[in-house]
C-alpha cells in the first residue's frame, strides 16, 4: 500500500528538523511526505532542505484547514499524520500498516510518548495524568458507540486513516480551534459504522509542553474546542459529562460570586463546601497514584493539584466559548 504522511506546521522551527530526520530514515518508493505550511519563521526553508518532502504553502490559517489540504495533496492509499514536534519511530509505518491489515481497520491510532521521559514533571504528567493529554496505550482497544468516552481517543500526531474514508467525505471540520477536531472526526466515523483501532505498537515520541503556563493554556484551548463538539454532536456520549460539568461548576462559581455580594456567612458557607468538595476530590486522586500506580510519592502529592487545575480551566474554556456564543447569537438577532 502506498503511504501519504501529512505535516501541518506553523512556526515550528525549533522542532521540525527533528521530525524531517526521523523521517528520513523511513521513506521509500511508497512512502510520501506533505508538509503543510503556514508559517512566519525559518520552517518552510528547513523542511524544504529535504527532497523527500512535498512543501505545500497555506495562507489561510488553521491546523485543520492544513490537513485537509494535505489530504487533497496526498496520494496514497493510507494518510497517516503527525505534528511537527514528534519524532517518528522506524517502524512506524511498518506497525501501522500490520494493524490495518490484522484488524481489518478503517483508523488506526497509538500512543504519544514523552521523548524526555524523566526529565521533566510536567512533561510526564502528560502521559501520566488521570486523563492523559498525551495517551499510552498498553493493549489494542476497538472504538465503538459504548465504548467512545471510557478510554481517551488516539491523538492527531499519531493518526492514520484509509484513503477511502476522504473519498467518502470525511474530512477535519475547519470550525474548531483549540481541540476536539480529531474526537468529532473520529465522532463521526464511529457513529457512521468504522472502524477505529488503538494498539500499543504504533507510537511516536512527542515533546510534551515544558512549562505550567503552557499546560494551562492547552487544557483550556481544549475545553474552548470541546463546547464546540458539544453544540454540533450532542448525541455522542463524549459530549455531555464537560457540558454538564461546566454548568455545574458555573452555577456554584455564580453562587460564590452573589454571596460575597449578599451575605459574608452564606460567602464563606459556599466557601467552605466547595473547599472540602476539592479537599475530598484530592484525596482521591493521591490515594489513587500511591496506592494504585505506585507512583513516587512528590507525584503523588502533586499530579492531582495539577489534575483539578487543568480540568477546572478545561470547564472554564468550555464556559468561555459558550458565553462567547451566546453573545454572538443576541448580537446577531439585534442587528
Amino acid at each position: 500500500m502506498k503511504v501519504s504522511i501529512v505535516v501541518a506546521t506553523r512556526n515550528c522551527e525549533k522542532h521540525v528538523r527533528d521530525l524531517m530526520e526521523s523521517l528520513a530514515k523511513i521513506v521509500n518508493e511508497d512512502i510520501e511526505v506533505i508538509v503543510v505550511d503556514s508559517s512566519e519563521d525559518a520552517t518552510p526553508c528547513i523542511v524544504s532542505e529535504y527532497s523527500f518532502v512535498k512543501l505545500v504553502k497555506l495562507n489561510k490559517l488553521g491546523l485543520n484547514v492544513a490537513r485537509n489540504r494535505g489530504v487533497k495533496e496526498a496520494t496514497g492509499d493510507v494518510i497517516i499524520f503527525t505534528d511537527c514536534d514528534c519524532i517518528v519511530p522506524e517502524e512506524w509505518v511498518k506497525n501501522i500498516l500490520e494493524v490495518f491489515k490484522r484488524e481489518n481497520a478503517h483508523v488506526v491510532g497509538g500512543s504519544a510518548l514523552n521523548f524526555y521521559k524523566g526529565e521533566s514533571l510536567i512533561m510526564d504528567y502528560a502521559n501520566e495524568g488521570i486523563w492523559s493529554i498525551m495517551p499510552v496505550y498498553r493493549e489494542k482497544i476497538v472504538f465503538d458507540r459504548d465504548s467512545f468516552k471510557k478510554t481517551r481517543l488516539p491523538p492527531g500526531n499519531n493518526l492514520s486513516f484509509k484513503r477511502e474514508i476522504f473519498d467518502k467525505g470525511y474530512f477535519f471540520d475547519e470550525e474548531y480551534r483549540g481541540g476536539s477536531d480529531e474526537v468529532d472526526l473520529l465522532w463521526r466515523l464511529c457513529r457512521d459504522g468504522f472502524k477505529i483501532v488503538v494498539d500499543p505498537s504504533v507510537y511516536v515520541y512527542h515533546k510534551h509542553r515544558t512549562s505550567l503556563l503552557e499546560l494551562f493554556k492547552q487544557e483550556f484551548r481544549y475545553g474552548m474546542g470541546h463546547y464546540i463538539f458539544f453544540k454540533k454532536n450532542k448525541d455522542s456520549p463524549l459530549a455531555w459529562p464537560a457540558a454538564i460539568g461546566s454548568y455545574v461548576f458555573a452555577l456554584f462559581l455564580t453562587a460564590l460570586l452573589v454571596s460575597y455580594f449578599i451575605s459574608t456567612i452564606a460567602f464563606l458557607l459556599i466557601g467552605l463546601f466547595l473547599s472540602i468538595i476539592a479537599l475530598e476530590v484530592y484525596v482521591v486522586l493521591f490515594l489513587y497514584y500511591f496506592k494504585k500506580r505506585k507512583m513516587p510519592l512528590k507525584r503523588s502529592v502533586l499530579y492531582p493539584v495539577l489534575d483539578i487545575v487543568c480540568h477546572a480551566l478545561y470547564l472554564f474554556g468550555f464556559l468561555y466559548s459558550n458565553v462567547k456564543d451566546v453573545i454572538r447569537r443576541i448580537a446577531y438577532k439585534a442587528r
